[in-house]
């Protein structure tokens, strides 16, 4: 007999979403306050949110798969961007580091893969499937209060995410 994870790994990705969607966790709403977590990279780095910047947090379920390596190369396609616009980015699931180097340094990725053993910040983040604990592709921008700024199941596009960060910090200037 088939595993539920070999089942749901071969289901089409629309409706992954669809069903993670009606019986997956809320999103954390916009304006409340991020959990905080810290994690380590493959390098053995250990990485959080850092006061006074912003963050992307992508939730994602596997290295190396179709969907989880085209989202990491759109991300790394605006690093560079994101990066001048003071956004730190991080890609976290719960593979292990040996997992995370091949796959960082196969695709030239730039920003830490962070492990998260046993899903702990992915649930803190609601970005599990529950009861099976199973990673949902899951978007999070954190402005530098900390506080969520964007959620979003799935892999939204990374230009747009760069657009509403340029807006919102346009809007934060306009305010001071």
């Amino acid at each position: 007999m088939p595993s539920l994870h070999s089942v749901w790994s071969r289901l089409p990705e629309s409706l992954r979403r669809a069903l993670a969607d009606s019986i997956g966790p809320t999103l954390l709403p916009e304006g409340e306050l991020a959990p905080e977590w810290a994690l380590q990279s493959w390098d053995d780095s250990w990485h959080r949110v850092n006061p006074g910047r912003w963050a992307l947090l992508v939730f994602y379920p596997g290295d190396g798969t179709p969907g989880c390596t085209r989202q990491l190369d759109e991300l790394q396609a605006h690093a560079a961007r994101l990066g001048a616009l003071g956004v730190d980015l991080y890609a976290i699931n719960p593979a292990d580091a040996a997992s995370h180097k091949a796959f960082a340094q196969a695709q030239g990725y730039s920003f830490p893969l962070l492990t998260d053993r046993g899903s702990a910040v992915a649930r803190r983040f609601r970005a599990t499937l529950p009861p099976f604990g199973k990673v949902l592709r899951t978007v999070y921008l954190v402005n530098p209060e900390r506080k969520i700024r964007l959620a979003n199941r799935g892999a939204p596009a990374v230009a747009a995410i760069v657009r509403s960060v340029e807006a919102l910090q346009q809007a934060t200037r306009g305010k001071m």
